[in-house]
């Protein structure tokens, strides 16, 4: 039996089956784009060629089948191409958008770093002030300090003072009871007749401070005397207002400063005479007691120590004369009846910041 020829595929069919991809396609690509289109024609054109070769009667089932896929992968070949043509078009527009995006943010930081420069710029303003207020604070500060260390004021101390500045003066005054007292009657006990009259010692020495306060408050009233005497100045009142009162009160305290920062320079010889006479008198039974090394020892360190707390502004005083216990400013010796309130006798005085002051140092008392 003879085989039907197979029918031609017209070219107007092929030719319309492969310009149908190209024309949708050409409706997604913009129109700016020449060298797509271009390459699309050519395409078609090549196609159209390849169409016309086909010898109708050669082509039997097999050549159909392999000419429809060779169209297939033209069609993708063309599709991927215009893709790829979109997607190169596409990157300048992100590129714009991106760029103006970050324009605007390095803008608004741009802002932001302005505004902090200018709050930076008050605040180091505000700070100078302030640094400047401080300064001058200190200033004032410093100078009325200085102020009440002339006056010789216990709220404040001059720490040139070293061991004359207050505390250490009270430290120094504990000191005498503990270690100078102790010595000083070891030393008695080497006297004859004294070893066995534990009340006479401890009377003794007990004096010695009493008579040490009393010498030195007179030789220091003296000595502010012959200065007013010798300059012609009335003694200064705190209600004076006049120029000429103000002028003595700046004086005087010139002078117990001096004093206050000479304390050791101070010639304590005429002090410690003064005290070793009025002993000497009154214990006349005991002539003995002009050469004991231990008890002058103790009326030396007696002087010098109190004449640096009676010029001291307020000036330090002693109070010896209580006869009911107080714990707040006594302490009872270790041989007292703790039940006992009455005082029997004062073995220390306890030592006062002031008239009516605060007690820097208890006394010690036998109940």
């Amino acid at each position: 039996m003879a085989q039907k020829p197979v029918p031609a595929l017209s070219q107007h069919s092929a030719s319309k089956d492969v310009k149908s991809t190209p024309a949708n396609t050409a409706d997604i690509v913009p129109s700016s784009a020449k060298v797509i289109s271009n390459h699309c024609s050519e395409n078609k054109e090549s196609q159209k060629k390849e169409s016309d070769s086909i010898d109708p009667c050669c082509t039997g089932s097999m050549g159909t089948s392999q000419y429809a896929s060779s169209q297939s992968l033209s069609s993708q070949a063309l599709q991927n191409e215009q893709n790829s043509g979109q997607s190169s078009l596409s990157e300048p527009v992100l590129g714009q958008l991106t760029t103006s995006s970050d324009s605007k943010v390095i803008e608004d930081l741009q802002k932001e770093v302005d505004r902090l420069k200018k709050k930076l710029s008050v605040s180091q303003e505000m700070l100078g002030k302030m640094q400047e207020r401080e300064k001058q604070l200190r200033n004032r500060l410093s100078e009325q300090a200085q102020r009440q260390l002339q006056k010789g004021s216990s709220k404040f101390e001059d720490l040139n003072l070293g061991e004359s500045r207050p505390t250490q003066l009270i430290k120094r005054y504990g000191n005498l009871y503990t270690e100078s007292r102790l010595d000083a009657m070891d030393a008695l006990d080497d006297i004859p007749n004294m070893a066995d009259c534990e009340d006479l010692k401890v009377k003794l020495l007990l004096s010695v401070v009493v008579l040490a306060f009393r010498s030195a408050e007179k030789t220091l009233g003296e000595t502010k005397s012959k200065i007013r005497e010798l300059l012609h100045i009335p003694r200064v009142t705190e209600t004076g207002t006049s120029s000429f009162c103000l002028a003595a009160k700046d004086l005087e305290e010139a002078v117990a400063y001096y004093l206050r920062k000479t304390v050791d320079k101070h010639d304590s010889s005429k002090l410690c005479k003064e005290v070793c006479e009025r002993v000497w008198t009154t214990l006349y039974d005991y002539p003995l007691l002009k050469e004991c090394r231990g008890l002058l020892c103790y009326i030396e360190d007696c002087v010098r120590i109190v004449w640096a707390m009676t010029v001291q502004n307020p000036p330090f005083v002693i109070d010896y004369e209580s006869c009911t216990y107080d714990p707040e400013v006594h302490s009872r010796f270790h041989t007292s009846d703790a039940s006992s309130p009455v005082i029997k006798s004062v073995l220390w005085p306890m030592l006062l910041e002031g008239e009516g002051g605060a007690c820097v140092s208890k006394g010690v008392v036998l109940t």
